[in-house]
């Protein structure tokens, strides 16, 4: 039995922040994904000659084949199996279902009940994060003309860089907090100059 792994996820969905998710998941290796997928096409596929002589002759090899398929795609496609899972949709907030025993692989799409949104589960590295600070676009807020400032705050055992005034949420790095703590420098000196420019006018 392999052993389970947590690896770093997060949900993402278009225009919106990403929310904090936690996942326990076994490692399929392809051999045995190999075996499970061969194994299930050779017993329902080769079962077909033998179905069309029971009655009513016609639903069996149909029921057959489809059964094949099925089982021989979802042995496949499914790299993890998943033994626990947590998250919240980043639109709405509502808890997100993702049953124990679900075969999945990653990036994987959830439907949320709340919004009818389907936000992706996606793992992450600290590092391509980090590369957000040196983008030429810096740290992003969710609205383009936001002015809020940037707190850490701890959401689910993992540090994050919000905004206060428009959500945006940025996993907590040394560069985007440097990059977070210079854009509120600049705002709060942005704020002092139209303070003194109010006083002289």
């Amino acid at each position: 039995m392999n052993p389970v792994e947590s690896p770093q996820v997060h949900l993402v969905l278009r225009a919106h922040a990403p929310s904090p998710a936690r996942l326990g998941v076994v490692y399929q290796p392809l051999p045995l994904r190999l075996f499970k997928t061969v194994f299930a096409l050779a017993l329902f596929w080769g079962s077909i000659p033998y179905l069309v002589w029971v009655p009513p002759h016609y639903p069996w090899p149909i029921l057959s084949l489809c059964a094949g398929a099925f089982l021989a795609h979802r042995a496949w496609t499914g790299r993890y199996v998943v033994q626990w899972f947590a998250g919240e949709c980043p639109r709405c907030g509502n808890a997100l279902r993702l049953r124990a025993g679900a075969r999945i692989g990653l990036p994987h799409a959830l439907t949320c009940f709340g919004c009818h949104f389907e936000p992706t589960l996606e793992p992450y590295a600290l590092a391509d994060e980090e590369a957000i600070a040196t983008d030429a676009r810096g740290i992003r807020h969710v609205l383009a003309d936001c002015a809020g400032n940037w707190h850490q705050e701890r959401r689910w055992d993992q540090e994050w860089i919000v905004c206060g005034a428009c959500g945006a949420r940025h996993h907590a790095t040394p560069a985007l907090a440097a990059a977070a703590a210079e854009e509120n420098d600049h705002g709060r000196l942005l704020a002092e100059l139209a303070a003194e420019g109010r006083f002289l006018t």
